[in-house]
């Protein structure tokens, strides 16, 4: 038969995408072949309502992009044209290349290959389908990379040790007697051995675990599996066994640091799991309808992503539009919807990201003031210039968690309540045509009158003459208000006192019996303990060594140390206000604000927010709505950060202050 002459070339997305009410996607046909052949493949389109789609969707990390391949696509049968060259990314053609079969094909979704991806408003329209279509099918394959770094034997350790987690329970090996099996399976006599911390380091460090599309990813299909290599394994086995590793690791540190609980061990762990599996196993309750099951919010997973993790996005807005469909709250959270007509705008992702921070703040039934506390700066550059308001996160990366933090997953009981009785968020209208001004009711607590000079309290590397150095910050500015009248807030001197152990720790105290609180009358005598200790070392650091020695012994270092009076659990505590500095306010308000504080700033209380928070007047005002026929000038002002604020923490502001309105620009 003689071959038939090719007379145009085939482009499989010149048919485009259509159905708004039944929409479409298509699927990849990846065609058997051997080592070393050219990737081959069809495109078809399925309805997203077709539940007999049987598919696989892939979970990879695009790579850079730099170093480009590609994948011939095949035309239809009885269409005489060329095959079409479809660009992927290195890391993409590696991940097709260990899943094609050499005997028969494999049906996958694959965003890269299809969506077309020189086609904004089709990319917007498939990305607002991506949950669905990773909830429909049939297995998800998190694809991690190649093998390397040993990750051959970690994938057959987590496949070990998680199975028979799974096939015993994991609970089971929480005891005595079960704890030389655990051992005998990790095969590890010792959990901190540097060779295999370095095998889970490498494991961990692959760029998949650093992507924000990946929770969406991980979390929507019951059948989700991770391929390392030409391992796999199911990742809820992989759970079990990060769980028992860290259970172990757990044990040797409380072998030889018996005053460190597994539980903060736990909270400042580095592998980037815990999360993952976290918004996983919410997602997993809600689809089974369990009684206790509420999925996450968006702000939750927003949080989970880039509060102390540096995770990675192409586009601004996809810091957003990767965790809406997954977020319950996602359709409640008016105006957002998946937009790539202007991708390449800065402006248009500014628009995006403050439009999003809006509906979290603002929204009727789960409206969070607390949203506030991680527009933090200074903001990413092009943000920035492109005009992201003071008042909006911009989610980059390793974000720093707010000093106060609830746990709302336990239902942990609130420890401050600024806001009293007003505990429900206040929006104020505005003008239509200023989408970056943000309105909230809340009442003006003082003005800053005095800042600590110098950086603020940056990290809690330990240098006795830098801790000596903050707490005479604090004693100076104490000192100055202790010679104020009485502010109108407190209700005796003695109260007022308290500020200055109150406030190098942000009022919030942990210890490993109780985990965090507030500090209780005993708080005075800790914050002594540890001023002294920290004195006495600060002072000793400019002696001789033997001369140290001796006031550590006339001190009785030794045994107050042994009986815990040296102040460590105080001196922990400060880590809750790294990244402030002090202030003290007009009336003799002391406390801690946001590392931009300045002299003339606001100190205010929202509705509906559980702390304080600094503001800035700014030079130009607003003109807003009144009702439904007038309007008036209101002053705005600049967002600069949370603040804990000595004598206001509990509703005293909102009790005797009078109801003001705040626009935020």
């Amino acid at each position: 038969m003689a071959r038939p002459v090719l007379t145009q070339s085939y482009n499989p997305y010149d048919a485009g995408l259509v159905g708004k009410s039944n929409p479409e996607f298509r699927l990849l046909e990846l065609l058997p072949g051997a080592q070393g052949e050219q990737l081959r493949g069809h495109l078809s389109v399925a309805e997203i309502a077709a539940s007999a789609q049987q598919f696989k969707a892939l979970s990879y990390a695009w790579g850079s992009g730099s170093e480009l391949c590609a994948i011939l696509i095949v035309p239809p049968a009885g269409r005489p044209v060329e095959p079409h060259a479809v660009a992927i990314t290195e890391s993409l053609h590696t991940a097709l290349i260990h899943l094609r079969d050499a005997e028969k094909p494999v049906r996958l979704w694959i965003d890269q290959i299809c969506i077309n991806q020189n086609n904004p408003e089709e990319k917007g329209a498939q990305v607002r389908l991506m949950g669905s279509i990773y909830a429909q099918a049939e297995q998800v394959l998190v694809w991690l990379g190649p093998s390397a770094d040993e990750s051959d034997s970690l994938m057959d350790a987590w496949g070990v040790v998680g199975q028979a987690a799974w096939d015993f329970g994991l609970e089971g090996y929480y005891t005595r007697e079960r704890w030389p099996d655990l051992h005998r399976m990790i095969n590890s006599p010792d959990p901190s051995n540097p060779k295999h911390a370095d095998v889970l380091q490498h494991w961990f460090a692959r760029p998949w675990f650093s992507r924000a599309w990946i929770v969406q990813e991980f979390c929507l299909c019951a059948d989700t599996v991770f391929l390392c290599g030409t391992k796999s394994v199911p990742v809820e086995i992989v759970m079990l066994a990060i769980q028992l590793l860290r259970y172990a690791m757990g044990q040797l540190f409380t072998l030889f640091h018996a005053a460190v609980p597994l539980a903060l061990l736990s909270e400042t762990s580095d592998e980037p799991t815990s999360r993952l599996f976290s918004c996983r196993q919410r997602r997993r309750k809600l689809d089974r309808s369990d009684p206790d099951a509420e999925g996450d919010q968006l702000h939750a997973l927003l949080r989970k992503l880039y509060v102390g993790r540096d995770t990675q996005v192409t586009l601004h807005r996809d810091r957003i539009f990767s965790l809406l469909f997954l977020a319950v709250d996602g359709p409640a959270l008016e105006g957002l919807e998946p937009d790539y007509t202007h991708q390449t705008s800065p402006a248009d992702d500014a628009r995006i990201l403050a439009a999003a921070a809006r509906a979290m703040i603002t929204n009727p039934a789960t409206g969070r003031v607390d949203i506030l506390c991680l527009a933090q700066f200074p903001k990413a550059p092009a943000l920035a210039e492109a005009g992201l308001p003071s008042w909006a996160p911009d989610w980059r990366g390793n974000l720093r968690p707010s000093f106060y933090v609830r746990h709302e997953a336990v239902a942990s009981p609130h420890l401050f309540a600024a806001c009293g009785v007003h505990t429900a968020v206040k929006p104020l209208p505005g003008p239509d045509d200023e989408p970056s001004v943000l309105g909230l009711a809340g009442y003006k607590v003082d003005t800053v009158e005095s800042v600590a000079p110098g950086e603020p309290w940056e990290d809690m590397a330990w240098d006795a003459v830098r801790f000596a150095g903050f707490f005479a910050q604090v004693d100076g500015l104490f000192e100055l208000a202790s010679r104020k009248a009485l502010p109108r807030f407190y209700a005796s001197e003695e109260r007022r006192a308290e500020a200055r152990w109150r406030v190098p720790v942000g009022d919030l105290y942990w210890t490993s019996a109780g985990g965090m609180q507030r500090l209780q009358n005993e708080g005075r005598v800790y914050h002594v303990q540890c001023w002294e200790s920290v004195q006495l070392l600060a002072e000793g650091a400019v002696l001789s060594e033997e001369e140290g020695a001796r006031r550590l012994r006339e001190w009785g270092w030794k045994e107050k140390l042994e009986r815990g009076e040296i102040g460590s659990e105080y001196r922990s505590s400060m880590e809750y206000v790294i990244g402030k500095k002090p202030f003290l306010t007009k009336e003799g308000y002391l406390g801690m604000g946001p590392a931009g504080v300045e002299v003339g700033d606001m100190v205010v209380v929202f509705c509906g927010g559980r702390i304080p928070f600094v503001l800035r007047p700014k030079e130009d005002g607003l003109v807003v709505p009144v009702n439904e026929t007038g309007e008036r000038e209101r002053k705005l002002f600049e967002y600069i950060g949370e603040a804990y604020c000595d004598g206001v923490m509990d509703g005293e502001a909102v009790e005797t202050g009078m109801l003001d309105e705040f626009y935020l620009a």
